[in-house]
């Protein structure tokens, strides 16, 4: 990714959960979209990425804070992506956590009211939890897009059924993303 890159930058922030197995197909098709892009992930979802797949792509993956006295590695963000979302990332998100560096992107990101895109991708049981809808409405409210992980629906917070997370990952397409990722004019 060359430094004099002026376009567009977008974090893509990833969990520990299925589809982060895919993450590397977004890059390209953001790419396509005309974005900049960042990789940002959590500790439970570095076992997930494929690295392979990533290793091919010009794309940063962090998932630390740079060091004191280092220079800043990225831009800030115009926008983020947030896929998968899970419970623990949502809820922590929702309270306004920043004790990690992706978590730390999501509250500045929403705090910056920068365009943010939620895929939450949570069982039935977790979201049987009765933070998991309140931290839905605060993340709602402060201007953030669900978008269903099964269909691409918009604002959609219904879980998964036990059991279907490989599933709904293979049929989940990155197009329901960009399709409400608007390009800063």
């Amino acid at each position: 990714m060359a430094q004099d890159d002026t376009r567009p930058m977008l974090y893509i922030v990833a969990t520990g959960a299925p589809l982060t197995r895919r993450i590397h197909e977004a890059v390209p098709m953001a790419d396509d979209a005309g974005w900049r892009v960042a990789v940002i992930a959590t500790e439970a979802a570095v076992s997930w990425l494929d690295h392979d797949q990533i290793g091919t792509l010009d794309v940063p993956v962090l998932t630390n804070h740079r060091q004191p006295d280092t220079a800043k590695r990225l831009p800030r963000p115009t926008a983020v992506v947030l896929a998968p979302a899970t419970f623990n990332t949502i809820n922590k998100f929702a309270t306004g956590a920043a004790d990690t560096y992706p978590l730390t992107v999501l509250c500045e990101a929403l705090g910056a009211k920068r365009p943010l895109i939620i895929v939450p991708f949570v069982n039935a049981s977790l979201a049987g939890h009765p933070a998991w809808l309140a931290s839905l409405a605060v993340l709602r409210y402060a201007g953030a897009t669900l978008i269903d992980p099964r269909g691409g629906a918009l604002n959609v917070h219904e879980p998964l059924a036990s059991g279907t997370g490989e599933s709904v990952t293979d049929a989940f397409k990155w197009s329901w993303v960009f399709d409400h990722l608007n390009m800063p004019t």
